[in-house]
């Protein structure tokens, strides 16, 4: 025949079945959804990943002693009411008086008034209590209380920066009354610096007027041709004075004296005085002159306590003042210091 070997099969294309498709199709899909659930990163993998990437030259380094933030710190409560500054006094309404009138008397403005209350507007009514912010104010004595008796000696006093009628009264133990009415002032009239005014004082120890003769006398003593030798802190001024006790606020037993204590300002002249006022500041209260003393202190002895079941409140404060002799006759007063701070206590 041809030679051709018949005995051989042919060999017949494979075919795919749909079944190997299908296979193969669901193996892709899967692989697809693994693929893509691994690029998607969360943004703490992102920050991470970012983290791993920053250079270390690039990190910052943290200081060897870190700052502690300290946590005892009490925050103040929004709520809490302020305290009241230093020196003010209580001021009761009475009838036919304003806020202008209540001011003059204590030497501010209305708008101090206003602030140290929280007015907006003019309207007070009688028996309301005001706060003064004026550490420097003389109180006014209570509805029926007499005002201090006995002789009055005026004294010459020249105006300075910063004066007041109030603060004179204070610095030199007068009353707001009484100079006004020496000097033929009204409440609304002005002061100047360099303006001469009178100064009624009450119950002026002799001793006092007597003190700033001698000091004259002494000067007129000097060995003529001599070189006089001058006193800094006889024309100075001392600080104010520091009281020690009663503490501010103070209760005390009337069946005990009150002994008022203060520091020493330093070795008084002959002619300078520590002048003690006291202010009255409830009904049973005593209206006192003012207290001319060399001491430190000043005892309340127990005539002037309170009766049995009722009690006297005051305020007070200390200066130091001094006391010249005029070439023609008569006294003048200077301030020596200023006023301490007003305290206020109770005796009952």
């Amino acid at each position: 025949m041809c030679g051709y070997d018949l005995r051989r099969e042919p060999k017949r294309k494979r075919q795919v079945s749909w079944v190997d498709a299908l296979l193969v199709l669901a193996v892709l899909g899967v692989v697809l959804f693994w693929w893509q659930a691994g690029s998607r990163q969360s943004p703490d993998d992102a920050e991470s990943t970012e983290a791993a990437g920053i250079p270390a030259a690039a990190i910052p380094i943290l200081p060897a002693e870190p700052t502690i933030t300290p946590t005892n710190v009490l925050a103040t409560p929004a709520e809490e009411a302020p305290s009241k500054p230093s020196g003010t006094v209580e001021h009761e309404v009475v009838q036919g008086e304003t806020l202008l009138s209540i001011a003059l008397d204590y030497g501010i403005t209305v708008d101090e008034v206003r602030a140290a209350n929280g007015l907006t507007g003019d309207l007070i009514r009688p028996g309301d209590r005001l706060t003064i912010p004026n550490q420097q104010a003389v109180v006014a004595p209570q509805v029926g209380q007499a005002a201090p008796k006995g002789p009055v000696s005026t004294f010459d006093y020249v105006v300075q920066d910063g004066d007041t009628i109030i603060s004179i009264a204070a610095r030199l133990g007068s009353t707001v009354e009484e100079i006004l009415s020496a000097n033929g002032l009204g409440v609304s009239d002005l002061i100047r610096p360099g303006d001469s005014l009178k100064i009624p004082v009450r119950q002026v120890p002799s001793e006092v007027l007597e003190s700033s003769s001698t000091v004259q006398e002494t000067s007129a003593a000097l060995v003529e041709g001599a070189t006089p030798v001058t006193s800094t802190r006889q024309t100075g001024i001392y600080a104010a004075p520091q009281l020690i006790a009663p503490a501010d606020n103070a209760t005390l037993p009337s069946s005990e004296a009150v002994l008022l204590r203060w520091a020493s300002v330093d070795l008084l002249k002959q002619n300078e005085w520590y002048v003690v006022l006291l202010y009255p500041q409830s009904q049973d209260a005593r209206q006192f002159p003012s207290i001319w003393t060399k001491s430190t202190s000043h005892r309340m002895e127990l005539e002037y306590a309170p009766e049995p079941g009722k009690s006297a409140s005051y305020s007070w404060q200390v200066s130091v003042v001094r006391v010249n002799s005029k070439a023609g006759g008569g006294y003048g007063l200077e301030p020596a210091s200023p006023t301490s701070e007003l305290r206020r206590f109770t005796w009952e």
